[in-house]
């Protein structure tokens, strides 16, 4: 039988690093991260949410990553450049000038911060004062500098048959070859690495946990399906047969057609699920909990032939099961995970989920206002209670797309009696709902910095199932001074969660 007592009672805040105000048109590893933990430390919040920061792909979807392990170059603060003396004031303007400071203009800012972290390396002369290894770091940074000697193009479009299919021989002698521009990527994931210590050791010193997250899939485009190709669905000629998705339901008729590659989960059992072990062990190097994304995938996954135009094709298939995570804690020992168990959930997928012992999310805006498993007096100390995640509009707009009748039972839920409609940092109605989030057994709850703010649908992080204007929205200079983090301090202390998430 389940723990209930296993977990603290605490709360945070999501807040992707992206989403940052600041002088560098994204949020960056530097002042304005330790400002927003020292505003959560203030109000009484014990753990930071963020989205995955790993190395994105030319889509800058965090989901869809070119490496599982490399952290993303655009979220290294500039200013460390300055501090090392390898960039002078000047570069530095250059870097910040013509910016918005509303959205993140991803292109610009990738080609920004590449030119300025290539001059910084130029620098270093022929004696880099780095040391930086991982195990993953090799491949990951031919990866990238192979990537850029084919104009970057991802590696199922490059010239070279032999680099395209990892002939070993041939990689060896790129390593060689390449050694400089490898070089150039290790020094940019040492940057990154320092930062991000710097940052995780300065907020557990003000009681702050960060919370990661890792996607189930990895990008098509990505250093692990071209090193390790036999880890995926592939047929004798290396073309994916098969991508991941996820069934139609209520709110995407023709389903979501993802097109990850999907795992050789058999290959992958073999060798006992190291892969995944060594995936787990370098996230936990990084954050303190992980969410680790699309659980029921674990249980069962979509299967969605690959010339498919939409999910609606797709089958059912038997995934590793409990006995992925039985390896990962043998080899790990306790693991420190969220399981986000949304979407098309059944008895198994609810059975594997006691089985590993991990928190379930639960959502209120999924909530059908009724005795709903997803309204707060439903939520228990296994679970984690959420507003909204990163993938629904805020809650404010939440209320405006009820229906009428919907509506007033939610106010009457809430037991809010004044305007619904008004919004800002001091909004009554978020403010009723996320006091009864704090009341409900959940032992976590997290709230997105947009509910805090009181913002409305225009500022929401992604619309799943679309390809373009997601994950650029940023917050302001002054916006965390508008929040009453007395407030929030005095709901943390009054339903006694003022503890660590784990």
């Amino acid at each position: 039988m389940a723990d209930l007592n296993k977990y603290p009672r605490s709360s945070g805040v999501l807040l992707p690093i992206t989403m940052l105000h600041g002088p560098f048109g994204i949020g960056v590893l530097g002042k304005e991260a330790m400002e927003f933990v020292d505003f959560l430390s203030e109000a009484g919040f014990r753990s930071w949410q963020v989205l995955p920061v790993e190395c994105t792909g030319d889509c800058f979807s965090p989901y869809n990553c070119i490496s599982s392990f490399a952290g993303e170059p655009m979220l290294i603060d500039p200013r460390m450049l300055l501090d090392l003396g390898l960039v002078s004031n000047e570069e530095l303007d250059e870097r910040a000038a013509d910016l918005s400071n509303d959205s993140v203009e991803y292109p610009v800012i990738r080609e920004k911060q590449l030119h300025l972290l290539s001059l910084a390396f130029s620098r270093l002369v022929n004696s880099p004062h780095f040391r930086f290894a991982r195990p993953w770091l090799d491949d990951y940074a031919l990866y990238m500098a192979l990537r850029r000697h084919f104009d970057d193009l991802p590696w199922f479009n490059w010239t070279d048959e032999k680099l395209r299919n990892y002939d070993r021989a041939t990689i060896k002698k790129m390593r060689i070859e390449m050694r400089k521009e490898i070089d150039f990527y290790k020094f940019v994931q040492w940057l990154f690495d320092r930062q991000w210590q710097k940052l995780k050791a300065y907020s557990s010193e003000r009681g702050v946990s960060i919370i990661g997250d890792m996607p189930i899939y990895v990008a098509k485009d990505s250093v692990e399906v071209w090193s390790r190709r036999e880890f995926f669905e592939t047929d004798s000629a290396g073309n994916f047969t098969a991508v991941s998705g996820c069934p139609p339901d209520y709110y995407n008729p023709d389903g979501q057609l993802w097109g990850n590659p999907l795992y050789n989960w058999k290959l992958m059992k073999s060798d006992g699920y190291m892969w995944w072990i060594d995936r787990l062990k370098s996230a936990m190097e990084r954050y303190e909990i992980i969410r680790l994304d699309h659980f029921r995938g674990f249980e069962s996954f979509w299967q969605i032939p690959a010339d498919s135009q939409t999910a609606k094709n797709g089958k059912w298939v038997k995934g590793p099961g409990n006995a992925l995570f039985k390896a990962m804690s043998s080899a790990i020992g306790a693991l420190p995970v969220i399981a986000e168990d949304l979407g098309v959930i059944d008895k198994k997928v609810e059975t594997l989920l006691t089985n590993t012992g991990f928190r379930g999310m639960r959502v209120l805006q999924f909530s059908h206002m009724k005795d709903d498993y997803h309204l707060p007096h439903n939520y228990t100390p296994l679970s984690v209670a959420y507003t909204g995640t990163h993938d629904n509009t805020t809650l404010l707009a939440w209320h405006h797309e009820l229906d009428y009748e919907t509506r007033l039972w939610a106010l009457d839920y809430a037991d809010f009696k004044g305007d619904w409609t008004v919004g800002g940092a001091n909004c009554e109605i978020n403010k009723s709902w996320i006091r009864a989030l704090f009341r409900s057994g959940a032992s976590l709850v997290i709230i997105p910095i947009q509910d805090l703010l009181g913002y409305g649908g225009d500022t929401r992080t992604n619309i799943p199932g679309t390809a373009t204007g997601n994950w650029r929205f940023r917050i302001r200079a002054d916006t965390l001074r508008q929040i009453d983090a007395g407030y929030y301090a005095f709901l943390n202390k009054t339903y006694f969660r003022n503890n660590p998430p784990m």
